[in-house]
């Protein structure tokens, strides 16, 4: 989740919410361009509407405008303003509906976790005043399937564990053998000098740090302290921390979000300071405390994972079978039409993980199942491309292969800066799409 917070209080009543509900509204607004974005905006310029609410939620991000202990003006009630956060679901008309639908669950739920807000008390706007919203919901009768995906999902278990990283132990923690403040142990690639070999979560948790523009050769404090490579940390539901160095995280990531065990988080590369690539894992008793550092050995040996073995990816939490250990869910098939796309990019022999990489890479759930959401992408990636190459010094000798990677962003972030657009990095975002469409491009 992002923060806009509104620094004026001209729409809160003063005093402190309760937080002991949770009421769900929609935005009502299916202009297009009315996202999380432009209700966020809304709140911040002051809002010609007598109305505040905490959280705004669309098809690809949540933006908290107020605090959850503010009393905002919703629900019709004081009650209401006085015990509940609101979150509100955007009906942009050029949104993805069920998508927003899926995201404000997850919000939600962390609420819930968070507060320990029980099920009854999650509530629709509806519940205080009769006023029909969400109406959208209400209307297909989704309000049961809404709470369902809202309780806490015990698949998120700190029990199970992934092996991070194919490769070769090439440096332990500091208590088996490593060198003195080595906090961490070293994964070399199986091939000397590999980057760009993907890493994955080894347990489930949230991410707390993120840093991608380390340079290869930093000695300057990055995530932690003496940690000098992009990566990050990421907090475990137990109150561990894992840390990653050495590893860009994947574009899409931000603070916040939250990864299973098994799910591709970014590829190692040459940034910070090292000899030669390879990732660098740690192990922390206490997340908020990068000095309670433990031999992560102690965790490959509990969950008996060969330090360096092949990663069982997997997009939901591992399945804990009978005899220990852990096994991932079946892979789905890759149809040969879609195995065709996937080899336009580059990826040489195409499966189910190639599918999971493109679909993290372009913020979907990767599931490895190239299905309607992940076709939709894909065609909207190749428009964009074509449009891209139609713009003003943009040549049109590169592939519009469906996939916005470094030469899609080169270009988009080229005519961005040539617009003035605001998107010097090229990132493939509905901003950059709507500029397409306002020059006639798209």
């Amino acid at each position: 989740m992002r923060e806009q917070l509104v620094k004026h209080k001209d729409k809160i009543y003063d005093g402190t919410n309760g937080c002991t509900s949770i009421t769900v509204h929609e935005t009502a607004n299916t202009s297009k361009g009315a996202d999380a974005q432009a209700h966020a905006d809304l709140q911040t310029s002051g809002n010609v509407r007598q109305a505040s609410w905490h959280i705004t939620v669309d098809d690809t991000e949540a933006i908290r405008s107020y605090p959850d202990t503010a009393q905002c003006w919703h629900g019709g009630t004081r009650e209401a303003a006085e015990s509940s956060i609101a979150v509100e679901i955007c009906v942009n008309s050029d949104g993805d509906y069920d998508q927003a639908f899926e995201n404000a669950a997850k919000v939600v739920r962390d609420l819930r976790r968070q507060h320990g807000i029980g099920r009854s008390k999650v509530y629709d706007h509806a519940h205080w005043t009769g006023k029909d919203c969400p109406s959208k919901m209400r209307a297909a009768g989704r309000w049961n399937e809404f709470l369902d995906l809202t309780d806490p999902n015990q698949k998120e278990n700190p029990e199970g564990m992934i092996s991070p990283f194919e490769g070769r132990l090439t440096g332990h923690h500091n208590d088996r053998g490593g060198y003195p403040g080595h906090k961490g142990l070293d994964i070399a690639p199986p091939k000397p000098g590999q980057v760009g070999m993907p890493v994955y979560a080894a347990f489930a948790g949230t991410w707390q740090e993120i840093v991608r523009n380390a340079k290869p050769g930093n000695k300057s404090s990055t995530w932690a302290q003496r940690r000098t490579g992009n990566g990050g940390l990421i907090s475990n539901p137990d109150g561990e921390g894992n840390g990653y160095n050495h590893m860009r995280p994947l574009d899409h990531f931000k603070v916040g979000d939250k990864v299973v065990a098994g799910q591709l988080l970014g590829y190692n590369d040459r940034s910070g300071t090292q000899t030669g690539p390879h990732l660098h894992f740690e192990l922390w008793a206490d997340w908020r405390n990068s000095n309670s550092d433990y031999a992560p050995e102690l965790a490959f040996e509990k969950f008996k994972i060969k330090i360096g073995s092949a990663p069982e990816r997997t997009s939901t939490a591992p399945v804990k079978p009978s005899g220990g250990g852990s096994k991932p869910a079946a892979k789905p098939s890759v149809p040969a039409d879609v195995k065709k796309k996937l080899k336009a990019m580059g990826y040489k022999n195409p499966d189910a993980g190639d599918v999971e990489k493109y679909q993290a890479w372009h913020g979907l759930v990767p599931d490895g199942d190239w299905g309607s959401k992940t076709e939709a992408k894909y065609q909207e990636v190749v428009r964009a491309q074509n449009a891209t190459k139609k713009m003003l010094g943009v040549p049109d000798n590169w592939a519009s292969d469906g996939y916005w990677g470094a030469t899609s962003k080169k270009w988009a972030g080229y005519t961005s800066g040539r617009n003035g657009w605001n998107n010097p990095h090229g990132y493939l975002t509905k901003k950059y799409i709507n500029n397409l469409k306002k020059v006639k491009a798209w």
